[in-house]
């Protein structure tokens, strides 16, 4: 298309030396569209490959997943215990037939359990889990356990039946079975348990009316200690009607006492400081006092923390006022505490300010060797074992090391009771250690090498736990330092903004690819 434009003057008419031609071309070069056409031609293969990457992936999967389920039942099998009461070694202590799954699953040994819930790479609890369901689809569900072989059934789904028919009866469980199990695949959670509960009624009305009754009872108190955010944790509860009224009736008592003493904070925070005042004890001022006349002693619980605390806090000179330095130091409750995690030294200095006494206790130096001439452990020994490994040191194992035994790594008297020879090993892996074959070496503090009755290896550390032979890439977990950090944590630095002129930068866009050719 071609324009021309004229520059007029109705006094001398068109000017020839203003005469323009503007021509402006509509389309883009063709190569443009080949280009555009390749491309979605490449793309469109590879989202078509890509689409049948992720089926095969899926359908390798859950075969490998019913191949599982088809080796724990060998498993099982071959280490199936002939009653319940059958013990290898020690009665009472050694190998013994566990009951997982319903009414006539069989038994299986306990050593056998351990040692399977480590190749799954679960605690023996999760490990036990998961063998009981799978016991349970093969024994009491056949229905369902020859769908899920097949693949038309999937064994997520399998499972929540396994879950819902546990508590059954057999009579109870083949019924299920029977109405479920050619459509599992597609039947709903609630339709599941509509079917679950009319079974349990049907065949055992007892267990039942015991379970209608206990979730008619739904009574419950919950605080959450490992959710504490800047000093305060959330309750949550449900309490008999009385009880409630009797509580409400109390806090909002000394709520209002706080208001006529003189407490100028909200009505919610008066009510949580009044809930708080009842657990400690702590009486409110007297009516028309502001503060006390005379000092006395607090009337609060005797305040003792597991918690590293720049010794500073309970200096006077430190409370002198906000600064860089009082600002960015931090407690940390240890992970013994139930509300482990950060604290800032003003809480920490306002618990002190209520507290009848405060408990300060020397950092234990984890590198250093402690020595017991008997065969129990000293409370300091305890302490410094528990503090450097904190769960028990038994592969995939969480349990807190508080509610462990000290265990000999190697037996005494052959082997002494001091540092480097105690870790904390909660009962049953205590017992596995001692009667079932497990064993294990000390690598360094904290670093542990395990080797199961079957010749498996384990490293377990800090960092957590490994099979030898699927290590991750990088280098091995390094044992703990051999000194202690007691650096406080200091506030993180805010953060650097990016220079847009640094060739360095790593959130810099890379360069596209594919340039069009024009």
């Amino acid at each position: 298309m071609t324009t021309t434009a004229h520059t007029c003057d109705d006094s001398t008419g068109p000017d020839p030396m203003l005469d323009v031609e503007v021509e402006a071309v509509m389309s883009p070069d063709p190569s443009f569209f080949e280009w555009v056409h390749e491309l979605d031609d490449r793309r469109e293969a590879t989202r078509a490959a890509l689409l049948a990457e992720v089926k095969d992936a899926k359908a390798v999967r859950a075969a490998a997943e019913v191949r599982v389920l088809q080796t724990i039942v060998e498993w099982c099998v071959a280490n199936e215990a002939l009653r319940e009461d059958e013990a290898m070694w020690i009665a009472g202590y050694g190998d013994h037939g566990l009951a997982l799954g319903g009414a006539g699953c069989p038994l299986v040994r306990e050593s056998a359990v351990i040692e399977l819930s480590a190749a799954l790479e679960v605690s023996t609890r999760s490990g036990a889990d998961q063998i009981a369901l799978t016991l349970e689809l093969r024994y009491r569900l056949p229905t369902l356990w020859a769908r899920v072989i097949s693949g038309a059934c999937p064994v997520w789904r399998a499972r929540l039946v396994a879950e819902k028919t546990m508590a059954l009866c057999e009579d109870g469980a083949a019924e299920v079975d029977r109405l479920v199990g050619p459509f599992a695949h597609s039947i709903s959670y609630a339709q599941l348990s509509r079917l679950t509960d009319e079974a349990l009624m049907r065949w055992d009305p007892q267990a039942a009316e015991e379970k209608r009754k206990a979730a008619a009872d739904g009574r419950y108190c919950r605080i959450g200690l490992s959710q504490h955010v800047d000093g305060t944790v959330q309750l949550d509860a449900g309490l008999d009607l009385a009880d409630a009224l009797a509580l409400e009736a109390a806090v909002r008592d000394r709520a209002k006492a706080y208001a006529e003493d003189g407490s100028t904070e909200s009505l919610d925070v008066r009510r949580s400081q009044a809930l708080g005042s009842l657990a400690t004890g702590q009486p409110t001022l007297p009516e028309g006092q502001d503060e006390p006349t005379t000092p006395t002693t607090p009337a609060g619980p005797s305040l003792v923390l597991y918690a590293h605390i720049p010794g500073g806090v309970f200096n006077p000179l430190f409370q002198a006022g906000p600064g860089p330095v009082n600002d960015a130091l931090v407690s940390r409750l240890d992970n013994r505490h139930p509300a482990k995690g950060p604290i800032s030294t003003a809480q920490v200095r306002q618990w002190a300010q209520t507290a009848a006494s405060i408990t300060i206790r020397p950092v234990l130096d984890l590198a250093e060797t402690i020595h017991c001439d008997s065969y129990e452990c000293s409370d300091r020994l305890k302490e410094q074992t528990q503090l450097r490994d904190t769960t028990c040191v038994f592969p995939w194992c969480t349990n807190p090391a508080v509610f462990t035994d000290m265990e000999h790594v190697i037996p005494y008297p052959d082997g002494p009771t001091e540092t480097g020879n105690v870790a904390p090993a909660c009962r049953q892996h205590h017992r596995a250690k001692t009667h079932m074959g497990w064993d294990y070496e000390v690598l360094g503090p904290g670093l542990y090498l395990w080797t199961s009755p079957q010749g498996e290896r384990y490293l377990r550390s800090h960092a957590g736990t490994h099979p030898i032979d699927q290590l991750p890439p990088g280098p091995p977990p390094d044992p703990l330092p051999e000194s202690p950090d007691t650096t406080p944590y200091l506030d993180p630095s805010p953060p650097v903004a990016d220079d847009p002129d640094d060739p360095d930068d790593p959130d810099e866009s890379p360069p596209r690819d594919n340039t069009p050719p024009f």
